[in-house]
């Protein structure tokens, strides 16, 4: 007996439609597509398990990247939880902070001169222009 898992199944693909598409390649023992408990919806994978190695082979080499409905299939021999490799502890990324908002920005990295310790101002020896003429 092979156990097969198939990954990235469509939503809509049912245990029997996995039993029928196997069954092309020899006899199927098990089919099963996972679903959620409170929502009753498809997880998108599921599991095959069939009498033959031989027979389980040829369908894992036929349909793993088959393209059905647009989601490209990922067919192989399931592996025991024992013999999985440890998933990568997810490290706890701290919330984004937001600085307050503060109106009255007066002096900020744009407006510095060059020592970076007062505002820039805008100061020109030209005399002002008198545009009422």
């Amino acid at each position: 007996m092979v156990n097969i898992f198939i990954a990235n199944l469509d939503w809509e693909i049912s245990s029997e439609d996995l039993k029928t598409t196997f069954s092309t390649f020899g006899t199927v023992t098990y089919a099963h597509v996972v679903f959620e408990k409170d929502t009753k919806r498809s997880r998108g994978y599921g599991y095959v398990e069939m009498e033959d190695t031989d027979h389980a082979i040829n369908a894992i080499q036929a349909l793993n990247g088959m393209e059905i409905n647009g989601r490209k299939l990922d067919v192989k021999i399931a592996s025991p939880k024992g013999n999985r490799p440890p998933k990568k502890e997810v490290v706890e990324k701290k919330p984004f902070e937001k600085r307050p908002f503060n109106n009255d920005r007066r002096f900020d990295s744009r407006n510095q001169n060059r020592e970076g310790s007062r505002p820039y101002q805008a100061t020109s020896d030209r005399p002002k222009r008198n545009f009422d003429n």
